[in-house]
């Protein structure tokens, strides 16, 4: 949910919940259900072709989504041409059956890539249909598709630590002295903003929440791959996850709250709560953290998860691993293997090389100087199955030892993720 213009005191906080809103946490959408569903209609059944935004029991779809939309997407070569990038987002149904309909596209970047992006999308294999009340029912269903030549960040606004920081604190004092009322001017812009783009007072809380959950499921995608890479511990990775979830629960709360009659300028009326109730977020994150560990959150969950997430999405191996297993049985030499984002990789063992990836999940990998024992030279081709955190190989290494024979051995090797 975007608050308007008519914040600036607190613009250089908006700009850095740009990136923020962006990270909500996987599992916060089942957790708001019940606190909606008197707005909504909680009966259902078959015959029921109702198009629902949130229900008891979410679709899923039947494996690794961005891996999918990964290894089925096809950069147009005149995207390419033109050396257009970006993210387009895509809205659809999700049938009773699973199957996906009404492919639309909600946010474009140009035609070349909402084309490719809306195939891509309409192509997909069934889902596991969401239900309601025990029932199959429809769900409309939004996803990010990324486009990016190199999984390099875009430039950005200089920010620091130690500016955030500085802000933080001036607005915490800030909420001290109360919350900052909406201008009668703004108030009454806003209002009519609302009420010409949606219409009725019950078709602007329609709006409003459906674009409430829409930001929430990106948010999801987004913490989904940033949490897991932070150098936090698991305890305080859940301790900022609950500030989150916490966060936007009373978000949902406060806006279903509100009453039918007149319900845009009661909403008008709030917004600055929902500001509020992000740096209140932030400050319990900072209080629980401590500086040092702050910092470390602010760096990696604020001003760098874009970074992470086109590295990733572009290109899913990108990143530092170590094995933690090969043919079923654990390493207990430890190795690592570091994937650049210009399809070489490097291991701590001092093997180099370079790697491609083709369609249908497979990837080779090519050592041209080994220098390890007897063996002068490798190559591999190998079908995986990854996802943010873990990276399963499985296929043949060719080994040409110096003698000038040839070795093959077939291997299964499981790693983590670490940077």
């Amino acid at each position: 949910m975007t608050l308007k213009p008519f914040y600036a005191k607190l613009k250089f906080l908006a700009k850095l919940q740009i990136g923020l809103v962006s990270v909500l946490f996987v599992f916060s959408t089942h957790a708001a259900t019940s606190q909606i569903q008197h707005k909504q209609a909680t009966q259902d059944s078959t015959e029921d072709n109702q198009v629902h935004f949130l229900v008891q029991e979410m679709p899923v779809f039947p494996g690794n989504l961005n891996t999918w939309i990964y290894n089925n997407i096809r950069y147009p070569e005149t995207a390419k041409e033109k050396k257009l990038e970006g993210k387009v987002y895509v809205r659809f149904v999700i049938e009773k059956d699973g199957a996906v309909s009404n492919v639309k596209i909600i946010r474009g970047v140009s035609p070349e890539l909402d084309n490719e992006a809306k195939a891509v999308i309409a192509s997909m294999p069934k889902w596991e249909p969401g239900k309601q009340n025990g029932s199959p029912v429809r769900v409309s269903y939004t996803v990010p598709v990324y486009f990016a030549l190199k999984s390099t960040s875009p430039s950005v606004e200089r920010r620091t630590f130690d500016r955030y920081l500085k802000v933080l604190n001036a607005e915490e004092e800030k909420l001290k002295n109360g919350l900052d009322s909406v201008p009668q001017a703004s108030f009454d812009m806003y209002r009519l903003y609302l009420k010409k783009r949606y219409g009725s007072d019950k078709a602007v809380y329609k709006g409003i929440i459906t674009s409430a959950r829409e930001q929430q499921q990106s948010s999801e995608i987004m913490l989904s791959i940033v949490m897991p890479t932070m150098s936090l511990p698991v305890t305080d990775k859940n301790k900022i996850l609950q500030f989150y979830k916490e966060e936007w629960d009373e978000q949902i709360r406060l806006i279903d709250s509100l009453p039918t009659e007149d319900f845009t300028s009661e909403y008008v009326r709030i917004t600055p709560r929902f500001r509020a109730n992000t740096t209140l977020r932030e400050i319990k994150i900072r209080d629980y953290l401590g500086e040092k560990k702050f910092k470390r959150y602010v760096e990696d969950c604020i001003f760098n998860p874009g970074k992470l997430i086109r590295a990733i999405i572009a290109n899913p191996f990108v990143g530092k691993w170590e094995k933690i297993r090969e043919n079923g049985v654990e390493t207990k030499q430890l190795l690592q293997k570091e994937y650049f984002d210009d399809f070489t990789f490097s291991c701590s063992n001092g093997v180099n090389g370079t790697y491609k990836i083709a369609h249908g999940q497979f990837l080779s990998e090519h050592a041209p100087s080994v220098k390890i024992k007897d063996i002068v030279e490798s190559s591999a081709h190998y079908q995986y199955d990854a996802n943010n955190r873990i990276l399963v190989l499985t296929g043949e290494v060719k080994l040409k030892l110096a003698d000038g024979t040839q070795k093959n051995v077939q291997v299964k090797e499981t790693w983590r993720r670490i940077e």
